[in-house]
């Protein structure tokens, strides 16, 4: 009830709740599943509001879409760096490797493109 019509921010939500910060993004996680099945609009992250709305602003979207593909792209260029290359490089023939490498590959030049 605390959240609307004011919103609340992250901590201060899991602190109405008496949730952990863990439980609460695993909360928002299954209700932005709930909400797709019943077809409602999606819950994002608005940092223009500075919490989260259900909206279908196509600009809303697009800002939230973009932040999460930069965010997976950033995720994905450092597990490259940080692991796999140099697993890559220390077992220069494991087939399984060189497979991780190019999906990630492939996976970078996607995210890349459409951030």
């Amino acid at each position: 009830m605390e959240a609307r019509p004011a919103g609340l921010e992250f901590p201060q939500l899991g602190a109405a709740c008496e949730l952990t910060p863990s439980q609460v993004r695993s909360g928002l996680t299954m209700l932005r599943d709930t909400v797709t099945e019943l077809g409602l609009p999606p819950l994002i992250y608005s940092r223009r509001e500075g919490w989260y709305v259900f909206t279908i602003d196509p600009d809303e979207l697009e800002v939230f879409e973009v932040g999460r593909i930069r965010e997976l792209l950033t995720e994905a260029r450092r597990l490259m760096t940080a692991t796999v290359s140099p697993h890559a490089a220390a077992a220069p023939d494991d087939k399984r490797v060189r497979y991780i490498v190019t999906q990630l590959n492939a996976v970078e030049a996607t995210l890349d493109l459409i951030a």
